[in-house]
């Protein structure tokens, strides 16, 4: 890799890891997003990020999961390759409301705990609730919206 995609590979690694993902988890997704070619060995991967097969076998499974990665075999390969496929980013925008859905539930129960409460008092949590009630309505549009106008690629 080049001094730019390890830097690249890196923040990636670093933005995922303050998401909640572990640092490997987003330098594979990194990794597997401007690798070439687009298909990569557990091997391949490892030597590249300079990590172990037992690493890049674990984080696999977890990104595999979330749909962030896609495993593949190829006929008379006993290998398994892995790649980052354009829907993988799909399933993560869709997930997005669903985050927000429940923020929003969860600050509707916080209200209901404090509803006794002068409203000065519930004007933080009202607004948290008011804001994810927003969001939750505007991202499926705002990724739809994107779905739709989105240039088709072909590599």
């Amino acid at each position: 890799m080049t001094p730019g995609e390890q830097h690249f590979v890196e923040e990636m690694g670093q933005f995922l890891a303050s998401l909640g993902m572990t640092p490997m988890a987003g330098r594979m997704w990194g990794y597997l997003l401007i690798c070439d070619p687009a298909e990569q060995t557990a091997a391949e991967i490892a030597e590249a990020l300079q990590a172990s097969r037992g690493a890049i076998s674990g984080t696999a499974r977890l990104l595999a999961t979330s749909g962030l990665v896609r495993r593949a075999t190829k006929p008379g390969d006993r290998r398994e390759y892995f790649s980052a496929p354009p829907e993988g980013l799909d399933l993560l925008l869709g997930s997005a409301a669903a985050i927000y859905r429940q923020m929003r539930a969860i600050a509707e129960r916080g209200l209901e705990a404090i509803a006794d409460r002068p409203a000065a008092s519930k004007e933080r949590l009202q607004e948290f609730h008011d804001v994810m009630g927003f969001v939750e309505a505007e991202v499926p549009r705002v990724i739809a919206a994107y779905l739709e106008s989105r240039p088709r690629r072909t590599s």
